[in-house]
C-alpha cells in the first residue's frame, strides 16, 4: 500500500511540475524586434514611452526598439526577417512591395502615424522660391536616396511642373543644409522637421527658412506608419494589436507631456540637447501627426479616398504598377475608436 501510496504521489508531484512547466512557457512574453526610421531624435521619443510604462510588459509583450538608417533600410529589415515590427515611409513600403514575387514576402502597414508626410523642399526666402513653381530652373541638393527626392515627381505633378526642370545636386546627408546656408543650392529636400532644425543649425535663422511641405502643396502621399510582414501579422494578430495600442498610447502621452518622453529620450543617450529636441518633437506632431484628420478620425485612421490617389502617385513617382488599397494598409490591429482620440 505504501509503495502503490509513493507511487501515486510521485506521479501527482510530476503531474503537477508538468503543468507548472507548461504555465510558465504559455507565459512567456512575445519577442517583438522594432526597428525605427531613423536615429533616436525628438520624433522617436514617443516609442520609448511604452517601454516605461509599462504597456508593452503588461500586454505581455518583450520588445527591443532600435535605431533606424532610413525608411528604405527598414523595410529591407523587417522583409528580410531581421525585425517583427518597423516604423518606415509607406511609399518605401510600396515599393518594395513591388519587387517581391510572392505575397508572403510583401509588408503591410497597420498603424498610420504621419499623417501628413513628412516630405517638404526647403529653401532661404532670399531665393525668391515660394511654391513649387518656382523651383523650375533651380537646384536642389539631396542624397540620391532620399525620400522627398524620389517622390518629388508627385509634387511636380499635383503642381504641373515638368519634375526634370530642377537641377538636381547630389550630396552626403550631412552636407545637405550646409550647402543651402552657403547658397551652393538653392534648396533641398528632406524630412520637414529634420531639415527645419539642420538648417538651423548650421545658421540660417528661423524666420528665414522657408518649408514646402508637400501635403500642403497638392500631395495626397501618407507618410510613415508600422509595418510589419504580411505572413507575420496573420500569425501573430494579438501581437500587433498590442503593439499598435502601446504605439498610441505612447503618442497620446507624449502629446500631453512632450518633456517627459524627451527625458526617456534622453535616458537613452545623454548626449542629445533637450530644448532641440523638444521642438523637434513637436514639429513632428504640429506637421505630420496631429493633422485636422487625425483630430476628428482618431489615430491610424485612413481616408480611403485620398489612399487610392496616393498609390496612384506613388506608382507614377517609381514607375511601378499603383497596388490596391488592401494591398498596403489594414486597420484590423488598431483599438476601439475611443482609444485612439488626439488627447
Amino acid at each position: 500500500m505504501t509503495s502503490m501510496h509513493s507511487l501515486r504521489s510521485t506521479k501527482t508531484a510530476l503531474l503537477a511540475a508538468a503543468c507548472l512547466i507548461g504555465s510558465a512557457h504559455a507565459q512567456e512574453p512575445t519577442k517583438i524586434r522594432f526597428a525605427l526610421d531613423w536615429v533616436l531624435q525628438g520624433p522617436q521619443a514617443p516609442f520609448l514611452v511604452p517601454h516605461a510604462s509599462g504597456c508593452y510588459q503588461k500586454a505581455g509583450l518583450n520588445v527591443t526598439t532600435d535605431r533606424g538608417f532610413g525608411s528604405g533600410d527598414t523595410v529591407i529589415k523587417v522583409g528580410n526577417g531581421n525585425y517583427e515590427v518597423g516604423f518606415a515611409d509607406i511609399n518605401a513600403m510600396i515599393e518594395y512591395n513591388a519587387k517581391q514575387k510572392n505575397a508572403e514576402d510583401q509588408l503591410i502597414s497597420f498603424l498610420m502615424i504621419y499623417d501628413a508626410a513628412a516630405l517638404s523642399i526647403i529653401t532661404r526666402k532670399d531665393t525668391g522660391i515660394r511654391k513649387p513653381a518656382d523651383l523650375v530652373g533651380k537646384t536642389i541638393a539631396a542624397p540620391p536616396g532620399d525620400a522627398s527626392r524620389r517622390l518629388f515627381p508627385a509634387l511636380a505633378q499635383a503642381n504641373g511642373i515638368d519634375p526634370n526642370a530642377v537641377k538636381w545636386l547630389n550630396v552626403a546627408p550631412e552636407m545637405r543644409e550646409t550647402m543651402l546656408a552657403r547658397k551652393t543650392a538653392d534648396a533641398i529636400s528632406g524630412a520637414s522637421f529634420t531639415g527645419y532644425m539642420g538648417a538651423q543649425a548650421v545658421g540660417i535663422p528661423a524666420g528665414e527658412i522657408v518649408v514646402m511641405h508637400y501635403p500642403q502643396h497638392g500631395s495626397s502621399l501618407y507618410g510613415s506608419a508600422l509595418v510589419a510582414k504580411r505572413s507575420f501579422a496573420q500569425k501573430n494578430g494579438a501581437a500587433l494589436k498590442a503593439v499598435t495600442r502601446c504605439v498610441i498610447e505612447g503618442l497620446q502621452s507624449s502629446i500631453k507631456d512632450p518633456a517627459g518622453a524627451i527625458a526617456l529620450l534622453h535616458q537613452r543617450d545623454p548626449l542629445i540637447n533637450r530644448q532641440v529636441e523638444q521642438q523637434r518633437l513637436q514639429l513632428s506632431l504640429d506637421w505630420s501627426i496631429v493633422t485636422p484628420w487625425v483630430r476628428e478620425h482618431g489615430f491610424g485612421q485612413i481616408d480611403p479616398v485620398r489612399l487610392e490617389k496616393s498609390l496612384k502617385e506613388v506608382a507614377l513617382a517609381f514607375g511601378i504598377p499603383a497596388p490596391q488599397a488592401a494591398q498596403v494598409y489594414t486597420a484590423e490591429y488598431l483599438p476601439p475608436a475611443a482609444q485612439r482620440k488626439v488627447p
